[in-house]
């Protein structure tokens, strides 16, 4: 890795927009004594083949803490980009329009930690990272978890109360909600724990591409509801230990 990173310009973007309905002011919430950013912010201070670690918020106040935890806040995010409504390729054009024109800097990957993802291990990102190096025909890397429900047996109900299949077509079975799901594919949602892709998807419009790498892992720690807190408050062990848990060392 470390000739990759002399070869390569690898940033990591952590979102932290202001404003969260759910719990407020989910980003910073308190969690065994530490603001939630805490743990991705040391997460990717901890990989050494992440060349800076750059927080994207629209508030002051987040800034000021990102920044004491160790974090860059080269710019506030507009308000205008940090709506419930705003998609996240608008804060990463943002983000890498700013440090193009105001630093003549363009980094060649970008790592996407979400804040409310928090349980990963540097040695999986490591993994995720060289996949998307070595493998030069695919666009990003995702990291994914298997849906408790086939895809292929769910529907969703149109504006008549009709059940539709989520899947318009399987083989040549006009009714492939009916066969046994021993022969159905496994299905798979994206977790957003792992996140890697090349930057200049950015300038397509994308940060995803058309050729996505799924990587299969078992962290799926998602907090965004009350009940969410509750279930990451159970993980005690993990927290307290967090340095030696994304090292591996326990």
């Amino acid at each position: 890795m470390s000739s990759l990173k002399k070869k390569l310009r690898i940033i990591a973007i952590i979102p932290c927009r202001s404003g969260s309905k759910g719990v407020k002011d989910k980003n910073i919430l308190k969690l065994f004594g530490k603001p939630l950013i805490y743990y991705s912010i040391l997460f990717a201070k901890s990989c050494n083949f992440i060349d800076r670690v750059i927080v994207s918020t629209d508030s002051k106040k987040y800034a000021i803490i990102a920044k004491k935890l160790g974090a860059e806040v080269p710019v506030l995010r507009p308000k205008k980009i940090s709506k419930d409504s705003s998609l996240d390729i608008e804060f990463f054009k943002h983000m890498i329009n700013f440090l193009k024109n105001k630093e003549k800097y363009y980094p060649d990957i970008i790592i996407h930690l979400r804040p409310t993802n928090p349980i990963r291990k540097v040695k999986i990102m490591k993994k995720a990272l060289n996949t998307l190096v070595n493998k030069k025909n695919i666009s990003s890397v995702r990291s994914i978890s298997k849906l408790p429900k086939n895809i292929y047996k769910c529907f969703y109900l149109n504006n008549k109360n009709i059940l539709e299949s989520v899947t318009k077509k399987f083989i040549d079975n006009k009714e492939f909600f009916n066969l046994p799901r021993q022969i159905l594919p496994n299905s798979y949602y994206l977790n957003g724990v792992y996140d890697v892709f090349r930057t200049k998807l950015i300038k397509k419009n994308m940060i995803s591409g058309k050729k996505i790498y799924g990587l299969k892992t078992k962290e799926n720690l998602d907090i965004d509801t009350k009940e969410d807190v509750k279930i990451a408050k159970t993980k005690k062990k993990i927290f307290k230990n967090f340095k030696k848990y994304i090292l591996n060392l326990i």
